[in-house]
């Protein structure tokens, strides 16, 4: 009996030693970026075959033998996590973050590393649809692409977009040309700028907190509503992370240009996390057109539940612009013998400031795997103050110019938007469906002061050659506000189809109401109302439509494809006789292939034809007619690849012929054959980049980029004519574990160059020569 005894208390000693030895985890695995709970994560104890996995709600238990301290986490499509885990983080849940693999183009990072290409799916397609899958043409930039070429500018940026013209115009607006036309909208996150399609162009501040741009060729109306014949431009911008990280910038360059920006963000709680950015830049500028830009952001991205997302978005900024409206040509659109290209002939007086504010609520519930909700509020606050000597005039001899047209505006803006979202997957008999159902909705009021601009420096001359640029003071006077208040509300329907392997298909509608109020009220220097002006009121509505199919020989790897969409333009312009405009019309036949290999090589290659009537133009100051049609056809090719180690190549060549088909008999200088204004055929780019894989090498990087832009005319009646021109750019950088040192040399050649005109022949003088030096640091 006493030796029973004895050997039962040995047992329950040895049990009870060896579960001191042991340690007990548990916790729960979540996206890094969503928040979401995964499901079937490996865990794996290092150096053990002994493991376990996530549950549907992605917690796990699992028990650790005594001297192994290390655990795995794992999972298809995030990167390999290790943990190590001590006495502390054993007495309490361990919640664990993953990252999702880096495979889509839009978050390509550029190292010595072999990244995947393609496979992306786009916000700007709403639908959860790979690019190759999808009977559209698109592009992205990312935020690698972007620090390489050190660009702190959307125009600057998006030269690395095939088909896309970008024009800086008086010095801060910006427009662009996508295959031919300036029909185009500009989207943040997913959410209209409306400033762009009323005036088509408008400023921009820096790039700071911005991932990656997004570009949809063609007609979009279907889903964003009016405006979109030429494409969209999607700005996305950085996100909360629920890891800590952040980092900063430095440049500093030629014209006395420097660049700051910093951005960090994580995780407040489990649940809560953030992301703020700043930046900054200052420049003395090319021929002394100074810049200074601001801007702050803030995101909060909370999780309540596994189901529930909120994400509320808040960013100023306060820039400021010293007016450039170029330098006049001769009537053979050469320079005049003695004017230096470099000088600005502007008052100093000019300006063009820019106060923002941009609020976004974003609500998402998933319902289930398969049913989405999703509610994007937004509200924006827009300040443009613009007073510009504009028009530059020859004496008859040449040798001065005269100020002509002093102009001044203030646009203020003011706009509410709301969409609401359900995306729904399912499956009708063997046809998979993927389906968007929606509703937007928006509000604009929009009140521009218009005046004189007065003072002893209007209206002077001032001599081509050793110009004395301030010649008395000047400034504006108020005396009439312009008023637009407009509501927009649409509903759409859109449905990607997979009826095979083989076959897959997009179909979508879209009705829109459009209505319109405008008025001018005259005004006292106090903006006071002095009489009222007569309310026009513009209403209209239309039905757009998508219809594109996809053919995969090879699945996964090529995609041949045809598409055709459609697109309205509401009528803002009212002749000075009451005459009400139709609205503009259009549409787009495209077609063409997408071909990727091995995640390695992606290439796009489309072809089409774009139609718009109902053009409505300025016949003079004070008149508008609605003058014919205009037309454009093209093709597109777009690639992408990594073929070694270490390499990775960006190029894209544009052909595109855009020319007046019909116009009013009344327009002389006008005719059927003419090419569109700023729309040159021919325009390509690339961009080399070689991460040196040899060790003693290890970190070092070098780049070069070209961008070539054809001949194009500055008039619709094509009599003058900005030359072709090609650009160079190179970058060479070391990264040392987090510290990045760069040095950009653009221009490389120092071409004498032309990127825009206003009044036919102010020609804009693109940047000479210049570079920068930029540090970074990133945790």
């Amino acid at each position: 009996m006493k030796r029973l005894v004895l050997c039962s208390v040995f047992l329950l000693l040895a049990n009870f030693a060896i579960a001191q030895s042991n340690t007990t985890i548990t916790g729960t695995v979540k996206d890094a970026k969503t928040g979401k709970s995964i499901p079937d994560v490996s865990i794996i104890i290092q150096n053990l075959t002994k493991g376990t996995t996530t549950n549907a709600n992605g917690n796990y238990t699992i028990t650790l033998p005594e001297n192994y301290t290390t655990l795995r986490f794992s999972k298809v499509g995030y990167q390999t996590l290790q943990k190590n885990i001590s006495n502390n983080n054993a007495k309490q849940p361990l919640l664990v973050f993953l990252q999702k693999q880096d495979i889509a183009l839009d978050e390509v990072t550029i190292t010595s590393k072999q990244k995947k290409l393609k496979d992306q799916v786009l916000n700007v397609g709403k639908l959860p649809v790979k690019d190759i899958d999808a009977p559209i043409t698109t592009n992205s930039v990312d935020s690698k692409l972007i620090q390489l070429r050190n660009v702190t500018d959307l125009g600057d940026a998006v030269k690395s977009a095939t088909g896309v013209r970008p024009i800086n115009r008086y010095g801060g607006f910006q427009t662009f040309r996508i295959r031919g036309f300036n029909n185009f909208v500009l989207l943040i996150d997913g959410v209209r700028d409306e400033r762009h399609n009323i005036s088509t162009s408008a400023p921009t501040t820096n790039l700071a907190n911005v991932e990656r741009i997004e570009v949809l060729k063609g007609p979009a109306s279907v889903l964003y509503g009016h405006s979109t014949l030429g494409g969209i431009i999607n700005i996305v911008r950085k996100k909360p992370t629920a890891n800590d990280q952040g980092g900063f910038s430095a440049s500093y360059g030629s014209f006395d240009t420097y660049n700051l920006s910093a951005g960090f963000g994580g995780a407040i709680s489990e649940k809560l996390r953030y992301r703020t950015d700043f930046g900054m830049t200052r420049t003395n500028g090319w021929r002394d057109y100074g810049v200074a830009t601001n801007n702050g952001s803030i995101t909060f991205e909370y999780t309540p539940t596994d189901k529930d997302i909120f994400e509320f978005y808040a960013q100023a900024n306060n820039d400021t612009y010293d007016t450039d409206t170029g330098i006049p040509v001769d009537d053979d659109g050469s320079l005049v013998p003695g004017m230096n290209p470099e000088t600005r002939y502007n008052d100093p007086q000019d300006y063009l400031k820019h106060k923002r504010f941009d609020f976004q609520l974003k609500y998402t519930h998933e319902f289930n795997a398969n049913f989405k909700l999703t509610n994007h509020l937004s509200y924006s606050d827009d300040d443009i103050d613009y007073l510009s000597t504009e028009l530059l005039v020859f004496n008859s001899t040449k040798d001065s110019l005269r100020r002509d047209f002093p102009f001044y505006f203030n646009h203020q803006t003011k706009t509410i938007q709301n969409q609401l979202d359900l995306s729904y997957t399912t499956t009708t008999g063997s046809i998979k469906h993927k389906i968007l159902v929606g509703n937007s909705f928006s509000y604009l009021d929009r009140k521009t002061f218009r005046g004189s601009v007065i003072g002893p420096g209007t209206f002077t001359t001032i001599a081509i050659q050793n110009p004395i640029l301030n010649q008395g003071h000047i400034e504006p006077v108020d005396e009439r506000v312009d008023v637009t208040n407009e509501t927009v509300s649409g509903f759409y329907v859109q449905d990607w189809l997979e009826f095979s392997d083989k076959f897959k298909a997009l179909v979508g509608l879209r009705y829109d109401i459009f209505d319109g109020t405008y008025y001018r009220d005259m005004i006292d220097n106090d903006r006071n109302i002095i009489t009222n002006g007569d309310r026009t009121n513009i209403p209209s509505d239309a039905f757009t439509y998508r219809a594109g199919l996809v053919y995969q020989p090879i699945k996964n790897a090529l995609s041949i494809f045809g598409s055709y969409s459609n697109y309205f333009k509401p009528s803002r312009r009212i002749a000075p006789d009451g005459t009400i405009f139709d609205p503009e019309k259009g549409y787009q036949i495209e077609g063409g292939f997408k071909f990727q290999k091995n995640h390695l090589f992606a290439a796009t290659v489309s072809t089409y034809y774009m139609l718009k009537n109902n053009i409505v133009e300025r016949t003079n100051v004070n008149d508008f007619q609605q003058i014919g049609e205009a037309d454009s056809k093209g093709f597109e090719i777009d690639i992408e690849s990594q073929p070694l180690k270490g390499l990775y190549v960006k190029t894209g060549y544009a052909f595109v012929d855009a020319k007046v088909r019909s116009y009013s008999e009344t327009l002389q200088t006008i005719a059927p054959g003419n090419q569109l204004r700023f729309a040159p055929k021919n325009s390509a780019h690339f961009w080399v980049n070689y991460d040196f894989q040899t060790p003693t090498l290890k970190g070092l990087g070098i780049g070069l980029g070209g961008n070539y832009v054809g001949s194009n005319y500055t008039n619709s009646a094509n009599t003058f004519e900005l030359p072709a021109y090609t650009t160079l750019d190179g970058t060479i950088y070391y990264q040392a574990k987090k510290i990045r040192v760069g040095f950009n040399l653009n221009n490389i050649t120092d071409e004498l160059y032309f990127t825009d005109a206003i009044y036919g022949n102010q020609f804009f003088v693109g940047q000479g020569r210049n570079y920068k030096v930029n540090i970074s640091y990133t945790f």
